[in-house]
């Protein structure tokens, strides 16, 4: 028996030593870098560490919970022994992390007893009121009262009542009023509760070392709940010099840690790839690889930037349309790249939406050269990745049959080399406002073709000559001959190049015949009717050109000639 006491005494010795072996502590440790994917990201912590000789427990406090535990790495730069990485919820030191919490609660509290001592106050007063209402037959029925006993009598119930109404209505508001501010103090504990729970996380690291020594750790983990967007400026001067690309991030942090003046760097690796080696797969080519339309990229469409003046005055489908199609461009403002941003309130917390790009299987990093402060508050904030000059190449279009003014347009190459994420990009010429388009990196081949707009300064007119044309019968048939003149002039004091667009219409009717007289030498598809020119103005020159052409239809019939388009327009 004494064998066995001594036996237990021994275990329990042995077990109280290996306890006391165990040095704890808490770790309080600061962000020092993140890498931002595309979503999610990686942060980077760095702090010196105290440690004992033998087991050492690290409790690195105010993780985030959106932290994947699984990704934590742990370094030092100095020798010791990992043992274990686990995390856990921290449920109990919310209140000493913000004491705000307790205060609010002990508000609400006290807003809690001041509202029963409130109700019940009123329920006496109602009480008093049914007792008013219940006894207000005076002294029976049989009996006779003078005149001046039932006006004084009559005038104690209706003064009580007053004031009992009065009493009640002051109840009820002061009750509202209470019920109103503590409301909006529950929302705050709730916002408050949320701020400290999401930073609520611990990572508990097990060490032994085989001295007394100080540690420089660095703790690294996955999040999620964070994000960039490429965002791009492209601006021109005037017609002469280069482009300026702006390549810029919108970031967003939501992971309940603040980064405060940190080094960032913007990736578009995937944190949630496997380490298993890729596997090549098959690489077919074809026609529906784009994933556009099939007569997008012909070589004459160019990307149009979209102005959305029109979308904060009409919400209904038959609102104008800023965006239109005319022969030699497109103008495709809403067809590309669908994205942003981006807000949705709900309960006074902001909605991330996520939308869908593709980028090169071959990630990319940006390592920003200036700190950054990004607040844990979903909003986006602005970050410079870098600042480019893109050769361009400009020219212009005009199809005046549809629209009297000429299209600036612009050539830009290079852009391919510097690893551009697709984005929405704000357009400037001359320091005016274009609008916003949308690069898509895949669609896009080695020249990036983008209109910047109006070119007010080139004048373009289209007439009819009422001298030339005529319409006529002739036995069974009429003739109508058509002659326009297109005048084009260069206001600038430089040479432009401007494709010019027409057309003569085309026969769909065995009845119906064309002939074209006049194109003044233009490239003229017999087929689609289209007549295009290459148009050279010298600074202040100007250049005219004829189109004529004659229908010949039954005069019993009648075709139109003349094209149409619908506008919405104010009905009264």
């Amino acid at each position: 028996m004494k064998k066995f006491g001594l036996i237990i005494l021994s275990a329990i010795l042995t077990c109280s030593t290996i306890a006391q072996s165990i040095h704890e502590q808490k770790v309080s440790s600061n962000i020092e870098e993140v890498t931002v994917f595309v979503t999610g990201g990686e942060v980077k912590r760095n702090v010196k560490v105290e440690v004992k000789k033998g087991r050492n427990k690290l409790i690195f406090t105010r993780i985030s919970t959106v932290a994947d535990h699984k990704s934590v790495q742990f370094n030092a730069d100095k020798k010791f022994d990992l043992v274990s990485v686990s995390s856990e919820m921290d449920y109990v030191t919310f209140i000493q992390n913000n004491p705000r919490i307790q205060n609010i609660q002990d508000t609400i509290l006290i807003m809690d007893d001041k509202l029963i001592d409130l109700s019940n106050e009123k329920s006496a007063y109602n009480e008093e009121k049914q007792l008013l209402l219940r006894n207000n037959v005076i002294k029976g029925e049989q009996q006779n009262l003078s005149v001046e006993e039932l006006k004084s009598m009559a005038t104690f119930y209706r003064t009580r009542m007053m004031e009992l109404n009065k009493i009640l209505t002051k109840y009820d508001k002061d009750i509202r009023e209470l019920n109103q501010l503590k409301y909006r103090y529950s929302n705050q504990l709730t916002e408050l509760n949320y701020q400290e729970t999401i930073k609520s996380n611990q990572i508990i690291v097990i060490v032994d070392s085989d001295v007394n020594q100080t540690l420089n750790v660095d703790l690294k983990y996955v999040v999620s709940n964070c994000g960039w967007q490429a965002n791009y400026d492209l601006s021109a001067a005037d017609v002469k010099g280069k482009i300026n690309l702006k390549y810029k991030a919108k970031v967003y942090n939501n992971t309940g840690n603040d980064w405060n003046d940190i080094n960032i760097t913007l990736s578009t690796s995937d944190p949630n790839l496997t380490a298993s080696a890729p596997v090549l797969k098959p690489w077919y080519l074809n026609y529906n690889s784009l994933t556009t339309n099939n007569d997008y990229y012909k070589g004459n469409e160019y990307v149009v930037p979209e102005r959305n003046e029109f979308k904060q005055y009409y919400q209904n489908a038959s609102a104008p349309n800023v965006n239109s199609n005319i022969s030699g461009l497109i103008f495709d403002g809403n067809g590309i790249g669908q994205t942003e941003e981006f807000w949705n309130g709900q309960n006074g917390k902001p909605e991330m939406n996520f939308t869908t790009i593709e980028v090169s299987e071959l990630s990319t990093e940006f390592a920003i050269e200036e700190k950054y402060t990004i607040p844990s508050d979903s909003k986006p904030y602005l970050v410079e990745v870098t600042n480019n000059e893109l050769a361009a190449t400009f020219s212009h279009k005009a199809v005046p049959k549809l629209d009297k003014d000429a299209f600036l347009l612009a050539n830009i190459v290079g852009w391919e080399d510097l690893d551009l994420v697709p984005g929405p990009t704000n357009v400037y010429f001359a320091d005016t406002y274009v609008g916003q388009s949308y690069i898509n990196t895949r669609n896009v081949g080695d020249t990036l073709r983008l209109s910047f707009g109006r070119d007010n300064r080139i004048s373009i007119a289209r007439k009819k000559l009422e001298e030339f044309s005529d319409k006529k019968v002739i036995g069974n048939n009429r003739k109508d001959t058509y002659v326009y003149e297109i005048t084009v002039k260069n206001n600038r004091d430089i040479p432009v190049v401007i494709d010019l667009f027409d057309q003569v219409p085309i026969s769909q009717d065995s009845d119906i015949s064309v002939s074209v007289e006049e194109t003044s030498s233009a490239i003229y598809n017999e087929t689609t009717g289209k007549l295009v020119w290459k148009v050279n103005l010298a600074p202040s020159e100007i250049k005219k050109y004829k189109i004529g052409f004659t229908i010949k239809y039954p005069k019993d019939k009648k075709i139109q000639v003349r094209k149409y388009r619908s506008v919405a327009a104010p009905k009264f």
